[in-house]
């Protein structure tokens, strides 16, 4: 059977998903709807269509675009492209012909061979730094056939493999196709509360938090709980400190905090996406030793 699954990026060079240099695959999909997300181009499984009307020049072009689309949800108004997102399939028919790359398909579907070839070519960058190939997302897990012979085909050649999860994944599967060829696995801890957890990400952290606790428990890799600093939503003290006692209670040690990013706003509107959420501002050192000391108190 040919494996195939849809990824939208494969950054290399990266230092902070792992040990060493590593080069990190971000797999579209995911089961959480977070406020937040970093990657919200990342949560539709299928293709996303991004639109920088900044870049489209009408006027420069003889506009196939327009003639591309056969949803019509094209149009020009007072000389500017405007897109009609509840008409648009994402077939990316407009993509193929924009020249200005004010439209363009996020994500493509690669066979495992595919995926293989072109994060192999790292390899030398792995073996000098003890690096290796991180899958991330969207939420890698919802690809678990695929990760399961892609992680066999690397470790056969002595590549270094771990993932980047939000724990919503069957802990029966995970264990028989994923846990055999992982060297390491994050593990992200974004609420304690449970209705908390609902109204900000769409979903309760029951199955999270107990395939936590499963994992910590039977897993001979390291296990490392990463916690989303999110202002007013995670890195609140009430929060942090209810993660503390959960984490001391069953003696999970490995944890660090990820300090909040606001890059990702800019992809809303390219993305055409809509969220309450848009804090614009980075967290200051002295909001982050807060955080730091609330997980540090209980």
């Amino acid at each position: 059977m040919d494996h195939k699954a849809f990824i939208f990026d494969i950054k290399r060079n990266t230092s902070e998903d792992g040990p060493g240099i590593r080069t990190t695959v971000f797999f579209k999909g995911c089961p959480l709807s977070c406020s937040w997300c970093q990657n919200p181009e990342g949560i539709s499984p299928g293709p996303s269509l991004s639109f920088r009307a900044e870049l489209c020049r009408p006027d420069q072009c003889e506009r196939p675009c327009l003639k591309a689309c056969r949803l019509k949800a094209l149009t020009l108004q007072d000389q500017q492209l405007r897109l009609d997102r509840e008409r648009c399939d994402q077939c990316g028919r407009c993509a193929a012909v924009c020249s200005q790359h004010a439209l363009e398909l996020v994500g493509q579907w690669l066979s495992v061979d595919e995926l293989f070839y072109r994060v192999a070519i790292d390899k030398p960058f792995f073996d000098a730094t003890g690096g290796g190939v991180t899958a991330s997302g969207g939420e890698c897990t919802t690809h678990m056939n695929f990760l399961h012979h892609f992680f066999k085909k690397l470790k056969a050649a002595g590549i270094h493999t771990a993932i980047e999860t939000n724990g919503m994944f069957n802990f029966g599967r995970f264990t028989r196709l994923l846990l055999p060829w992982l060297d390491l696995v994050y593990f992200d801890l974004k609420l304690i509360d449970e209705a908390a957890s609902i109204r900000h990400t769409g979903h309760s952290n029951r199955p999270i938090l107990d395939n936590l606790l499963r994992l910590t428990e039977c897993a001979e890799i390291p296990v490392k709980v990463r916690i989303p600093l999110i202002p007013n939503i995670t890195a609140t003290d009430e929060n942090l400190r209810g993660i503390a006692r959960f984490l001391r209670e069953h003696r999970i040690e490995q944890v660090s905090a990820l300090p909040y990013n606001p890059l990702w706003l800019d992809k809303l509107q390219r993305f055409g996406i809509d969220t309450d959420y848009r804090y614009a501002a980075f967290m200051s050192d002295a909001e982050i030793e807060r955080c730091v000391d609330s997980l540090q108190a209980c």
